[in-house]
């Protein structure tokens, strides 16, 4: 049995070939957040987007709905994804933030 020939690299690899993707524009995180301007013209938001806008996280959005006693506004599934009426989330966040 005889050994497999290596053939050389043609050229040398050093640290910045190291990664297969190429570097981001920016490192700020601007892109990657949803605008607020943009969340309220739509009629209907995501779970996330809703998170968003109320300043939790997704999970503590997912609880409450959850929650009967909560009085959060229930969803709408089409086709597949959760929806959330953006006034009725607006009129829960209202009436939360004047307890």
């Amino acid at each position: 049995m005889t050994a497999p020939r290596a053939e050389p690299a043609a050229a040398p690899q050093g640290p910045a070939d190291a990664d297969s993707h190429p570097p981001a524009n920016s490192s700020s995180r601007e892109s990657a957040l949803p605008r607020e301007v943009e969340l309220l013209a739509k009629l209907f938001w995501t779970v996330p987007e809703a998170a968003f806008i109320a300043r939790v996280g997704a999970r503590t959005v997912w609880r409450l709905m959850a929650d009967p006693d909560s009085g959060f506004p229930k969803a709408r599934h089409v086709r597949g994804r959760t929806l959330l009426a953006r006034d009725d989330v607006l009129a829960f966040l209202g009436k939360e933030a004047a307890r």
